[in-house]
């Protein structure tokens, strides 16, 4: 089953039909980018099923509030990642956390300079030596198996 919103009206619906058109077209080039960056998925269960999680939270520190747009083009790059991971339904949180990042700085960009990035990933893994602005997404997420949360952090300058 993969990554879902939560309830309520689908984000495509309240989007002018061309925002949502743009927003799939940032969620390809965000697709190709997690396909480098290779976030892990989250095990099958033991018959075979995807994990179904439903994302509680998308925030960002800096705030950034998560719009319509955004979320479309995070669940979509997501979707594509995990197709081309050759399991789709599966769920990659990691892969929505730096969807966010990339779909900012990929929004950013649409507007002027966009930012630079020095260096992107999970938090834990980052390095001492990358110097510039810290921008981190956090995800929060509910399955069966209780809340599930990635933290992915982006340095910028």
């Amino acid at each position: 089953m993969g990554i879902r919103p939560p309830a309520g009206p689908d984000p495509a619906a309240v989007l002018d039909p061309d925002l949502a058109l743009a927003a799939r077209g940032i969620a390809g080039a965000v697709a190709v980018r997690l396909g480098e960056l290779v976030p892990a998925l989250r095990a099958s269960g033991d018959d075979g099923s995807e994990p179904h999680l439903l994302i509680d939270e998308v925030s960002m520190d800096p705030a950034d509030p998560l719009d319509p747009f955004t979320l479309i083009a995070c669940l979509q790059a997501h979707d594509a990642y995990v197709a081309a991971r050759g399991r789709p339904g599966a769920a990659s949180p990691g892969a929505i956390a730096l969807a966010r990042l990339l779909t900012w700085a990929a929004r950013a960009e649409m507007l002027g300079r966009a930012p630079l990035v020095v260096w992107i990933g999970p938090a834990s893994r980052r390095p001492d030596t990358a110097d510039g602005h810290t921008v981190t997404a956090t995800v929060r997420l509910t399955g069966a198996d209780g809340p599930v949360r990635a933290v992915a952090v982006a340095v910028v300058t």
